[in-house]
C-alpha cells in the first residue's frame, strides 16, 4: 500500500512538472506577442508607413517564436518518455526555464536596436544559455542508465539527444565569433545553421534500429 501511495505521489509530481513547463511556454510565447505593439497613426498614410517601421519588431517576433518553438518540441520530445519524477530533474528544468523566460526581453530589445551590436550578442548569450539548460536537461534525465525514461536511453541515443539540444547553442555561438570578428551583418543570419546542424546529427548521430539499454549506475 506504502509503495502505491508513493507511486501515485511520484505521478502527481511528474505531471506538475510537465504542466508548469508548458505554462511557462505558454506564457513566454504570449509576452513575445505583447511587444507587438501598434505604432500610432498620424497621417493618411501613416498605416502603411507604421508597418515598415515595425519590420524589425517583426522579425525579432518571427525569429524568436520559432526558436522557443523548437526548444518546446525538444522538451516534449525528451521529457515524453518520462515515467518518474526526482528532484534534480525538476530543478534542472528551471535552470532551463530560466533564460527561456529572458527571450522575450531580448527580443523586444533586438527590434528597438536591430542595427546594435552589442544587442545581438545579448541575444545570441540569451540563446546559448538556453541550449546549455537544455543540454544539462537532457544529461540529467539520462543519467543512470535512462532510469527515469521508458524504456532508458542507451549510450547513442543519450550522445544523439545532447548533440540535438547543443545545436542552437553552437549556431548563436557562431554568431558571437563572427561579431568579434566585425561582421555583425553575416553574424545575424547564424540562425540558418540550426536546421542544418539538425539535418547533418540527424544524419551521423541518430540511433538506427533497436538499441541496447544501459542498466543503472
Amino acid at each position: 500500500m506504502a509503495h502505491d501511495d508513493e507511486a501515485h505521489l511520484d505521478e502527481r509530481l511528474l505531471h506538475r512538472l510537465l504542466f508548469f513547463t508548458d505554462a511557462v511556454f505558454a506564457i513566454v510565447l504570449t509576452l513575445l506577442v505583447l511587444e507587438l505593439r501598434p505604432p500610432p497613426v498620424r497621417d493618411v498614410e501613416g498605416p502603411a508607413h507604421a508597418i515598415a517601421e515595425m519590420g524589425p519588431h517583426f522579425l525579432a517576433f518571427f525569429m524568436s517564436f520559432a526558436l522557443i518553438g523548437v526548444f518546446w518540441g525538444a522538451h516534449m520530445n525528451t521529457s515524453r518518455r518520462m515515467i518518474r519524477f526526482d528532484w534534480p530533474t525538476a530543478w534542472t528544468n528551471l535552470a532551463f526555464l530560466f533564460p527561456i523566460c529572458l527571450i522575450p526581453f531580448v527580443s523586444a530589445w533586438y527590434g528597438q536596436g536591430l542595427g546594435s551590436p552589442f544587442i545581438w550578442a545579448m541575444y545570441c548569450w540569451v540563446l546559448v544559455g538556453t541550449s546549455a539548460g537544455n543540454m544539462a536537461l537532457v544529461l540529467v534525465m539520462a543519467r543512470g542508465g535512462g532510469r527515469l525514461m521508458a524504456p532508458g536511453f542507451s549510450p547513442q541515443e543519450r550522445t544523439y539527444r545532447v548533440a540535438r539540444a547543443a545545436g542552437p547553442g553552437l549556431s548563436f555561438g557562431f554568431g558571437l565569433l563572427m561579431l568579434a570578428a566585425g561582421q555583425y551583418i553575416l553574424g545575424q543570419f547564424c540562425w540558418v545553421l540550426i536546421p542544418v546542424l539538425f539535418g547533418v546529427i540527424e544524419a551521423t548521430l541518430k540511433p538506427r534500429g533497436p538499441q541496447p539499454v544501459a542498466g543503472p549506475v
